[in-house]
């Protein structure tokens, strides 16, 4: 009775400590509609900005709905630190660390107000557990999610507005 016990906790304990979420825009629980890939990039901008935001909306349609899995880094399954590392690596040709611990490191702080494109940002959606994405454009994420897996979110949904933690700029 005590073993089992404390294999709960110790499962509990280990799954409180990944990244992750629990609402999104795709979550079909959430008020908010579908985000399928809404972001636009300003016709203005300029060869980089477009580069970059063609290679983050193929990340996205290659991704999309890849199923959370602490730990998992492949299409079958995949968390928010390692789907970051994998978009930043194959698509846009940085290397990353692997733990979003390690990625709030990296890159320069930026304000809230300055988020843009290929910037991360980090939340904090519990006493020990830290949630990554990357921006699509200066309102929307691209992450996965404990709930819907790959998808894009609003940054100023309640959720995430209120879970916000830092944003670096690494490109």
């Amino acid at each position: 009775m005590k073993f089992s016990a404390l294999l709960i906790l110790i499962t509990v304990s280990l799954f409180l400590a990944a990244c992750g979420s629990s609402k999104s825009v795709t979550n079909g629980a959430s008020n908010e509609s579908s985000v399928r890939f809404i972001p636009t990039i300003s016709r203005s901008a300029g060869l980089t900005e477009v580069q970059t935001f063609n290679r983050l909306k193929k990340a996205y349609t290659e991704w999309r709905g890849t199923p959370y899995q602490w730990g998992g880094t492949t299409l079958k399954g995949v968390d928010c630190s390692a789907f970051i590392q994998v978009v930043f690596d194959e698509y846009l040709g940085k290397k990353l660390p692997r733990t979003t611990l390690q990625q709030m490191k990296l890159g320069k702080k930026i304000r809230r107000k300055q988020v843009g494109l290929g910037d991360l940002v980090f939340f904090k959606t519990g006493p020990t557990t830290y949630h990554v994405g990357v921006m699509v454009d200066q309102r929307h994420f691209l992450h996965a999610g404990i709930t819907g897996g790959v998808m894009i979110s609003d940054l100023n949904a309640r959720y995430w507005s209120m879970r916000y933690l830092s944003a670096k700029r690494v490109l």
